[in-house]
C-alpha cells in the first residue's frame, strides 16, 4: 500500500505541457513558447482545480529544466501577501534579483502571484510598475478565479488565458489512471459519483478518491462515499423535499434541526437544491423565483453567513413559493 500522507495531487501533477488534462486551447498557445524560450507576463484565470497552477510549472519544467526550475520560480500566495508593504519589498527584491545563465534556457526568472483577484487595489497598483520595471528579468504569471478583479493597467499588460472545468470524461480517466497506479479498485458507478459531486474541480476529485482509499479502501461504496463527500444522502435529501413540497412545517423544522446536528454543510446542498428545483414539475416564474433564491443564499455563504439561517431561509422560500 502507498504512503497514506502522501498527496495524490502533488504526486501526480503533471511534469510537462502535454501530460495537462483538457485545456487543450491554453496549452497549444503556451508550446509556442518552448520553440520561442520567451513568453509575456500571463494572467491564469478560471475556477479552483482546473490546472491553473500546474499548467505554469509544468511550462517552467519544460523552459528551464527539471534541475534548474526550483531556482527560476517563485510562488507567493497573494492572498497571504496582499498588502502594499510586501509588494514592495519581498516582490520588488525578488524581481529584481538577477539570475546565473544556463545553456537553452532563457535568462529569466518567473514569479507565480496565485489568488491574486484578493490583493487591494493599492498593492497591484504596485504592482504594475514593478511588471514593467523588470520585466527582462522576471516575468509574472498571476493566477485567479475572477479576472475582473485585477485592475486594467495590469490585465493590458498581461497575455489572459481562461481555464475551463476540466470535462467529467478527463475526470474519470485521470482518476482511473490514479486508480490503476495505486492498485484500487473503485467501481466506475462510484468515480461517477466523485465526478458529479466536484463539478469540475480534479484536485478536489482526486483528494476524494484519496480520502476513499485511506479510509475505507476497496469496502467503499456509495453510502460511505456520502458521509465522506458531506452531501446529503439522496433518501434524506428527498424525505425533507417532501415535507418542504407538502408544507409540513414542524417536520421541516425537526429534519433541517437534525441535518445540521449531523454537521451537513450548507455550503455542499446548494447544487442539489438547484437540481431538485429544476426538475420539479413548476411553472417557470416560481422556478426562476426559487433558483435566484439559491444564487443570493449561494452568495450569502461565500461571504461567511450563518449556515443554519440560510438553509431555513432557503426551505421557508420554496415552501411559501410553491
Amino acid at each position: 500500500m502507498a504512503n497514506k500522507n502522501y498527496s495524490w495531487v502533488e504526486k501526480y501533477r503533471p511534469e510537462n505541457l502535454s501530460e495537462i488534462s483538457a485545456q487543450t486551447n491554453v496549452v497549444k498557445s503556451l508550446k509556442s513558447a518552448l520553440t520561442t524560450k520567451n513568453i509575456p507576463h500571463l494572467i491564469f484565470f478560471g475556477p479552483s482545480g482546473c490546472g491553473k497552477t500546474s499548467t505554469i510549472l509544468a511550462l517552467s519544467k519544460e523552459l528551464f529544466g527539471s534541475e534548474h526550475y526550483a531556482d527560476r520560480i517563485i510562488e507567493l500566495n497573494a492572498s497571504d501577501e496582499r498588502g502594499i508593504n510586501v509588494i514592495r519589498e519581498k516582490i520588488k527584491t525578488y524581481a529584481k534579483q538577477s539570475v546565473k545563465n544556463i545553456k537553452d534556457a532563457p535568462p529569466w526568472k518567473i514569479i507565480i502571484l496565485d489568488e491574486a483577484d484578493t490583493m487591494t487595489s493599492d498593492s497591484q497598483f504596485a504592482l504594475r510598475r514593478i511588471m514593467e520595471q523588470y520585466s527582462k528579468i522576471t516575468r509574472f504569471c498571476i493566477i485567479c478565479n475572477y479576472h475582473n478583479k485585477i485592475i486594467d493597467p495590469i490585465i493590458s499588460r498581461c497575455s489572459l488565458f481562461r481555464f475551463k472545468p476540466v470535462d467529467s470524461d478527463e475526470i474519470i480517466g485521470k482518476l482511473k489512471y490514479i486508480c490503476a497506479c495505486e492498485k484500487f479498485h473503485c467501481p466506475d458507478k462510484l468515480l461517477d459519483k466523485i465526478v458529479g459531486i466536484c463539478r469540475g474541480d480534479l484536485r478536489k476529485a482526486i483528494n476524494l478518491l484519496q480520502k476513499c482509499y485511506n479510509s475505507y479502501g476497496d469496502k467503499v461504496n456509495e453510502e460511505l462515499l456520502d458521509e465522506m463527500s458531506g452531501v446529503i444522502p439522496q433518501e434524506k435529501f428527498k424525505k425533507l423535499m417532501d415535507h418542504v413540497l407538502n408544507k409540513e412545517i414542524t417536520q421541516v423544522d425537526a429534519t433541517v434541526n437534525g441535518l445540521f446536528l449531523e454537521g451537513y454543510s450548507m455550503v455542499n446542498q446548494v447544487i442539489a437544491f438547484h437540481d431538485y428545483v429544476v426538475n420539479l414539475d413548476l411553472p417557470s416564474d416560481k422556478k426562476s423565483n426559487i433558483l435566484c433564491k439559491i444564487a443570493d443564499i449561494d452568495q450569502n455563504l461565500i461571504k461567511g453567513c450563518d449556515e443554519y439561517i440560510q438553509f431555513m431561509k432557503l426551505v421557508y422560500h420554496i415552501m411559501v413559493t410553491i
